[in-house]
């Protein structure tokens, strides 16, 4: 008996952790938004974050969704995409852990269409991602940037931002 509970605490921990995985990554890729600036042709148009991966990163950034509403004086959409193929017109694309990608592909696929990638593996913005979440040493999220990448996606990065990457390409 004491196995089984001891059994079920453990998958209980494990399952409320990995539903709170993601807490945090939504409020982080917001804020991004709000130091870059993107095509002016974008302007007027609703603000389109694709998730690809992770379900639970998906709801976490409905949750953004439905407080915030608007980016940066544009309506706020949310999608969710099965794989990279499907995120068309996106202005940031967040590709969750849980999805094997090549950074150059995704990088050549989305060319200079003013999309911020946004990834959460190992060496991806050493690899042409534009932003990269880290776990830092004392065990926080943090990020790593390629503004160069990001420059020739159409993106300008503001100095407030590069000052707080980890790490910086």
């Amino acid at each position: 008996m004491k196995k089984l509970l001891l059994l079920c605490f453990l998958l209980a921990t494990v399952s409320l952790s990995y539903a709170q995985e993601y807490k945090y990554h939504p409020i982080f890729i917001y804020n991004f938004s709000k130091y870059i600036e993107w095509p002016a042709e974008k302007a007027g148009q609703d603000f389109v974050i694709s998730v690809v991966g992770n379900n639970s990163a998906y709801r976490e950034m409905l949750g953004i969704m439905e407080k915030k509403k608007t980016i940066k004086n544009r309506n706020l959409v949310v999608k969710k995409c099965a794989s990279i193929k499907e995120v068309g017109q996106s202005d940031v694309v967040f590709v969750t852990k849980y999805e094997k990608v090549d950074a150059s592909e995704l990088t050549a696929m989305l060319g200079n269409k003013g999309t911020l990638l946004v990834t959460e593996h190992d060496n991806m913005a050493a690899n042409g991602s534009h932003i990269n979440f880290i776990i830092t040493d004392d065990s926080k999220i943090g990020f790593e940037l390629n503004s160069r990448s990001a420059e020739s996606a159409g993106l300008k990065v503001s100095s407030s931002l590069a000052g707080l990457a980890k790490k910086t390409y």
